[in-house]
């Protein structure tokens, strides 16, 4: 159709496969022909990920259609996606399913094609979880991940919850911070980084591997910085919600706008506190001005002695504290996180504590009926 000869305002054609409304004068007939046009052209890149994938699962290669999976149940879901359990048919194996429609916002399938790109590059890390292939079908990208057995956000709600009472003890959260910098660490030395660290986005399993997830807004880091601002609100640092703090504690002189893997750390440190304690340390926020001002203008939160009832070493605090400095130049970076006396000797003893992780993991779940299971989102598995 010729959309320069404009029809009423509220006729459509179809242009590129894409129902557009018809533009009422000649700015919008050329802005509405670009847009159809990108449009066209994101769908012919998403075709270069076939209906088709070939995986290997303990040495054996496979070769399956999006169509040879059955959905056993839902697992979460989200702005970018739902993830379900799904079984292949031919084979019975288990997997985690991302299914993500195809956007033509060309914001989101960039970040739809990032969070494929980082998955694959992280194939060889063990604290990342494993990325099996994606699939375009339907009008859906599926993105086959390996599956583990709760979020450690369900996974604490089930541990402090009265028909488990079973808090986190040291030895595990020592685990879980080593094996969350681990991974942090790893996609830093890709030039990637998260963004939305948070307890949800962080699995673990029987065998007491824990493993970061959800790259659906990582950022690549350029002169290791990343430029636009996302994530989940509960668990932004200080300089990702006053522009003052960024410009304080964030660059030096002549750095560029964004924002530092520093972020993440301060993420992480929340995310540790909340399951050290069994609650968010803010809460909830009323409104944006709250959350600023308790960034901005209150001392960082800590682990009350009330909380850590005698579980935790004093190392745990000093730990926090270096996760969350207000200002990020001040915050520890990685490696030196990595050194911390409170995860430094984990690497001696990784076997161990990834041993006993598993064993408190197992009693957690096993003295949870399918209901209390439910209540939290675990699926328990047939």
């Amino acid at each position: 159709p010729n959309l320069l000869q404009a029809s009423p305002a509220k006729s459509a054609r179809r242009f590129g496969g894409v129902k557009l409304a018809l533009p009422l004068n000649f700015a919008e007939a050329i802005e509405a022909a670009t847009r159809a046009a990108k449009l066209t052209d994101t769908i012919s890149q998403s075709q270069s990920l076939a209906d088709v994938a070939a995986f290997s699962v303990d040495g054996v290669t496979m070769t399956a259609r999006a169509t040879d999976f059955d959905s056993l149940d839902e697992l979460g879901s989200g702005r970018f996606g739902v993830v379900d359990r799904v079984i292949h048919r031919d084979s019975g194996c288990l997997f985690a399913r991302k299914r993500i429609r195809l956007s033509f916002d060309q914001q989101e399938h960039e970040l739809q094609q990032r969070e494929i790109s980082v998955l694959k590059r992280t194939v060889e890390c063990p604290f990342v979880v494993y990325f099996y292939g994606a699939m375009f079908h339907d009008g859906d990208i599926h993105i086959l991940m390996e599956l583990m057995d709760a979020s450690l956000r369900q996974f604490y709600l089930a541990a402090y919850s009265s028909a488990v009472n079973m808090p986190i003890t040291n030895p595990v959260l020592q685990y879980i911070a080593y094996s969350v910098l681990k991974a942090l660490s790893y996609i830093r030395s890709i030039e990637v980084m998260h963004r939305d660290i948070k307890p949800s986005n962080m699995l673990i399993n029987r065998s007491g591997q824990v493993k970061l997830c959800d790259f659906g807004v990582a950022g690549i880091l350029k002169n290791s910085i990343a430029k636009s601002n996302v994530g989940c609100q509960l668990y932004v640092a200080p300089e990702r919600v006053s522009i003052s703090m960024a410009t304080e504690g964030g660059l030096g002189a002549g750095d560029e706008p964004g924002f530092t893997t520093a972020s993440d750390v301060w993420s992480l440190g929340i995310s540790l506190l909340e399951l050290a304690s069994g609650a968010h340390p803010y809460g909830s926020w009323k409104n944006p001005f709250h959350q600023v001002q308790h960034l901005t203008e209150d001392p960082p939160p800590s682990l009350s002695a009330e909380a850590a009832a005698g579980r935790f070493p004093q190392e745990l605090n000093d730990f926090l504290s270096c996760c969350l400095a207000k200002k990020a130049k001040d915050r520890w970076r990685l490696p030196q996180l990595l050194e911390h006396p409170y995860v430094g000797g984990v690497v001696a003893m990784e076997t161990e504590l990834r041993d006993r992780t598993g064993q408190f993991v197992c009693s957690v779940l096993d003295r949870c009926d399918s209901s209390s299971l439910a209540a939290v989102g675990v699926t328990v598995k047939e």
